[in-house]
């Protein structure tokens, strides 16, 4: 992605933080999370049972929210709903290739089970949220539940790895599987350059108030990214259908400011 998308991203963050100080009865509030990623990329085989159990890592994350609920300069509906919620995360996927292909005794099972890789992903961004229970109503009451789901737009660091255990490396084709072989001339089927890029992101999840200051939730996430080079592969061939893209369990702590 080029670097065209900076200023927006800037101009988003900026204006969050200016409304911030529209009303002082704007609440502040943060979270940690972290929780099991399933990377879906160019590994392995699309489906695949193994690949989806092995291809999988580990994710954390620090959110702020913006809460409405106590301000009078937006609508009754919008500010007893929804939040403004801006994210921090990082996460990191071990990757390798499974299934039929891979378990052939021949030389193209050798190349994919010999060449592994991982996904090491830095993202941050802003989204809104919509609770189903109103906001004032379920932060008045410690014990209760509502359900949410939002969506938001990140900006993306990625650092890919992809290696081969076969003498020589990535590149030969001796060593190389041919779908990520490229013809001279054309463009590389895999990179270990980090680069950067966009990710549009959804989300929906379960909050439990513990008391009036805390919450405990779990949410189910999915990123999907706007380039396939984010686990450093990209197959040459029409099998290759889709950017790369990973679901995240996650189970987090909130705490609400004064």
């Amino acid at each position: 992605m080029k670097f065209k998308h900076l200023p927006i991203i800037a101009t988003l963050l900026f204006s969050l933080g200016f409304q911030t100080s529209v009303s002082a009865q704007i609440y502040h509030e943060v979270s940690v999370m972290g929780g099991y990623i399933s990377f879906r990329g160019d590994y392995g085989l699309r489906g695949d049972s193994e690949t989806i159990r092995n291809n999988s890592g580990i994710g954390f994350g620090v959110n702020h929210y913006l809460n409405f609920a106590y301000t009078d300069f937006i609508s009754r509906y919008t500010s007893q709903h929804f939040k403004v919620r801006s994210s921090l995360v990082y996460h990191s996927t071990e990757l390798g290739h499974f299934g039929a292909l891979a378990d052939k005794d021949n030389q193209a099972g050798l190349q994919l089970r010999s060449m592994t890789g991982e996904a090491n992903v830095l993202e941050i961004g802003s989204g809104i949220e919509y609770y189903l229970m109103r906001i004032r109503d379920y932060e008045r009451n410690p014990g209760s539940f509502t359900p949410y789901a939002g969506l938001g737009l990140n900006f993306v660091y990625y650092s890919p790895v992809a290696q081969t255990s076969l003498e020589g490396g990535l590149g030969l084709p001796e060593t190389t599987f041919p779908t990520f072989l490229a013809d001279p001339g054309e463009e590389p089927a895999f990179t270990n350059e980090s680069n950067i890029t966009l990710s549009a992101n959804f989300q929906g999840g379960l909050k439990y108030k513990i008391s009036r200051k805390t919450d405990v939730f779990a949410e189910i996430r999915w990123h999907y990214y706007l380039s396939d080079f984010v686990d450093g592969l990209e197959p040459i061939g029409p099998q290759n259908k889709n950017n790369d893209w990973m679901f995240w369990l996650a189970f987090g702590f909130n705490y609400i400011i004064d």
